[in-house]
């Protein structure tokens, strides 16, 4: 157990991006997520990120100033696109325990083994840098604006459950994060998302 804080800590400034949008943003957060997947965060450095993305420093640092910033931005990046492959593979789909499984396969799953091929998986998990911290409270708050369009439909029956739509996705966003974040054997992740999907199907009145 880490010693108590006795110091105040000063949090490194972070651009407040939403996720990389130019071509040049998303080149340089794929390359450094690739970088990151390879040597860890800690390892990584600025000059293994421009390296990797075919940049110069300077090129790096006019779009991210500092390593802080290409954390923060990687991170959204990726998650972002978790987020469409699993809008992407609802394309289509109506019914809403494919839909569930698809969530669990590209979001949950995908994500929990992606970490778990990194050096720094802990850190990761455990979101204790603070720009990881901060891209993966964003990813929360963007990925329960997506559970509560998915439960919407279903608004007349969670409210005989006293829940609203809002409600039950920021606790299936939190039941579902903890699941992931909490379990270190696969084949029990999958039991306890097939769990957390007839849950859901009970409270939305469609089990």
């Amino acid at each position: 157990m880490s010693d108590p804080v006795t110091a105040p800590v000063t949090a490194p400034v972070i651009a407040p991006v939403i996720a990389p949008v130019t071509d040049k943003e998303r080149q340089i957060a794929a390359a450094a997520l690739r970088v990151f997947s390879r040597y860890g965060m800690k390892r990584a450095t600025m000059n293994d990120i421009a390296q990797e993305a075919g940049v110069v420093r300077q090129t790096l640092y006019n779009v991210f100033a500092n390593k802080d910033e290409v954390i923060h931005g990687t991170l959204l990046f990726y998650t972002e696109a978790l987020r469409q492959q699993t809008r992407d593979a609802w394309d289509g789909v109506t019914d809403l325990p494919t839909k569930l499984d698809l969530l669990f396969t590209h979001y949950v799953l995908a994500s929990w083994d992606a970490v778990r091929a990194t050096p720094d998986a802990g850190e990761l998990e455990t979101g204790s840098h603070v720009a990881a911290k901060r891209a993966m409270q964003i990813a929360e708050q963007e990925m329960q604006a997506m559970l509560v369009d998915l439960f919407t439909p279903f608004a007349t029956a969670l409210e005989r459950n006293g829940q609203t739509p809002t409600e039950f996705s920021a606790f299936i966003n939190a039941t579902m994060m903890g699941l992931k974040h909490g379990t270190n054997d696969r084949a029990i992740l999958v039991r306890h998302l097939a769990a957390l999907k007839a849950m859901i199907l009970l409270g939305v009145g469609e089990s």
